[in-house]
């Protein structure tokens, strides 16, 4: 479904990189918000027409250059070029009669670039470095995930100019956050932030600034390292068949999967299954396997936490070790923090608790959720129960708000622990934990100091400061 030219020449308004089996297409226009003009948009063409017919290629990654703007949208001035012939620009699409008739037709690639293409069945994922707005945000729709920094915004801006949207807005956005939502962007023209583009699910992951292409990377990796024969009649079945009747679509699907099941890969892989020939099959204990997109990363490390922990109890013997990891990553869950953050919860004993080694766990889960790990865990070498927890504290205090999150989390379940041994039975709790219950207490009440002087989430400091004043009146009822 290409109809432009390729370009002749080496690009200028865009650059086009190779990561392994990754492309990274990137707008170079940061002067101009990374807006599109005529050139960009034949490079664009060029630049995705290589992506589509390169059997190397297995992931790209559109973004922008600079950290202001993912893609601000058509270059307007390019724009009035096609009404004003004073304009010195050259017009961004030509305006004739003939040509609107083709792009009526749809017989055009887009007005800047290839956006009205619908049939690259290879993963596309946008890293969104700063606005993305009118054409931008069609672009971002453009892509099948969408990682966000903090500080991105999107939006139909062009509203306010009375230029429509020409390059899928009106079409992938509804598809992709429901057509209320949707329409309430489209006529209103307003901005929203990368919080909440993430709440309605235009966005899939929002990362700290800067960080957006980093992840995307990651994310790219991991899912080029995947079998891509079946992911890719996957996406065509789930594009063509989107908005079909039920039969219909049901009848794209088993083309697409017909059409699979006739490849040797298939056969391979349901063989690697059944033999356990896959990491994903190996026996528990060795292998933990990478989680890939935002939700996943939280599930997986659940799963990973639980098996990692599988036999472990807590001290009074009474439940499973685990009870205490999943509560820590639901208290972090529940605050509505990001699900990189969930995920070390879930994990933040492993390291210190279990066999697991700290590249085990950088390979499953990657640097981020596991360098956040080993700020939590305690150095083995302090013999002293205090003064490890001492070493502890002023680590996390260093860590910043995800470390002090997640630390805060870790204290309302031992303290919601502890006042569940003490309200359930007689035991007494200075014989189930290694020192004295208001030894404890004195350490958690420095905790919450830190805590309170710190960056950690009020929702989680408002549940310490409950649980601490839990544990007072039932060791004074003890």
């Amino acid at each position: 479904m290409r109809y432009g030219p390729r370009v002749s020449s080496a690009y200028q308004e865009i650059s086009y990189e190779s990561h392994g089996h990754v492309r990274v297409i990137r707008i170079e226009r940061p002067g101009r918000m990374n807006a599109i003009g005529p050139r960009t948009s034949r490079e664009l063409v060029d630049a995705w027409g290589r992506f589509k017919d390169d059997d190397e290629a297995r992931v790209a990654i559109l973004t922008g250059s600079g950290d202001r703007a993912f893609c601000a949208g058509a270059d307007l001035r390019a724009a009035l070029g096609m009404f004003d012939p004073t304009v010195d620009e050259e017009p961004l699409i030509n305006l004739s009669p003939d040509e609107i008739e083709a792009h009526n037709r749809g017989e055009r690639d887009g007005i800047i670039g290839p956006s009205r293409w619908t049939d690259i069945y290879k993963p596309i994922i946008a890293a969104v470095n700063g606005v993305a707005y009118a054409g931008g945000l069609e672009w971002a729709c453009f892509a099948d995930i969408r990682i966000a920094d903090e500080h991105a915004s999107f939006g139909v801006t062009c509203r306010r100019w009375n230029v429509g949207l020409g390059d899928g807005g009106t079409q992938r956005l509804p598809r992709i956050v429901g057509m209320g939502r949707a329409m309430e962007l489209i006529i209103t023209g307003r901005v929203i932030g990368a919080g909440e583009a993430e709440r309605i699910g235009l966005v899939n992951e929002v990362v700290p600034s800067g960080t957006c292409l980093e992840r995307a990377l990651e994310m790219a990796a991991q899912i080029a390292e995947l079998p891509q024969p079946a992911m890719r009649t996957d996406k065509e079945a789930a594009i063509r068949g989107f908005g079909q009747s039920l039969d219909e679509g049901l009848r794209i699907e088993a083309e697409c999967f017909n059409r699979l099941i006739a490849t040797p890969g298939i056969t391979e892989g349901v063989r690697r299954f059944v033999e356990r020939d896959h990491p994903d099959r190996e026996p528990s204990g060795g292998n933990l396997t990478p989680g890939l997109v935002r939700d996943d990363i939280a599930l997986r490390s659940r799963a990973i936490a639980i098996d990692a922990h599988h036999g472990q109890v807590r001290k009074d013997g009474a439940s499973p070790y685990t009870g205490h990891v999943l509560e820590v990553a639901d208290l972090v869950d529940q605050a509505g923090l990001e699900p990189w953050l969930v995920a070390a919860a879930a994990l933040h004993d492993l390291v210190e608790k279990t066999g697991t080694t700290s590249s085990e766990l950088r390979d499953a889960v990657g640097d981020k959720v596991t360098d956040l790990v080993l700020i939590l865990t305690e150095d083995p070498a302090i013999e002293s129960y205090v003064d490890r927890k001492h070493a502890l504290r002023e680590q996390v205090s260093a860590g910043g708000r995800p470390a002090q999150c997640i630390y805060a989390a870790d204290k309302i379940s031992n303290i919601r622990e502890l006042i569940g041994l003490m309200d359930s039975s007689d035991l007494d709790p200075d014989k189930i934990y290694p020192i004295a219950l208001q030894v404890r207490i004195d350490l958690w009440d420095g905790d919450l100091e830190m805590l309170q002087n710190g960056e950690a989430d009020s929702s989680l400091i408002a549940k310490f400061e409950d649980a601490l004043g839990k544990i007072r009146a039932s060791g004074t009822a003890h």
